[in-house]
């Protein structure tokens, strides 16, 4: 499934005047009154018209910003609550970090 960004041909970094353009760009190129030709025109312009109502609202947007970022980033916390076994074992103390495999040494 495409974003709402590809669906307009947009970055996802656009503003709100590059969104509205290519929205107006995009529904007059496949409007089926004016372009009767295409197939599916249609569906495709119900698509855009979705895709520009989310876009174009900026609460809904940064919602759908949210929503598309994904996880968040894991992070490993080595040692975390071994700092005084650390410091009479020699170990390192504890740090944050992303996730790393060890070497199987």
């Amino acid at each position: 499934m495409n974003s709402l960004y590809d669906t307009l041909q947009v970055s996802p970094k656009a503003s709100s005047q590059v969104i509205r353009a290519a929205y107006r760009c995009l529904a007059q190129h496949l409007h089926p009154d004016k372009h009767p030709d295409i197939k599916d025109g249609g569906h495709r312009l119900a698509v855009i018209n979705q895709a520009c109502s989310i876009l174009s609202d900026p609460e809904n947007r940064k919602a759908y910003d949210l929503k598309q970022s994904g996880p968040p980033v894991f992070v490993e916390r080595r040692g975390h609550g071994t700092a005084a076994q650390s410091a009479t074992s020699g170990k390192r103390p504890p740090s944050s970090r992303l996730f790393s495999f060890r070497p199987l040494v």
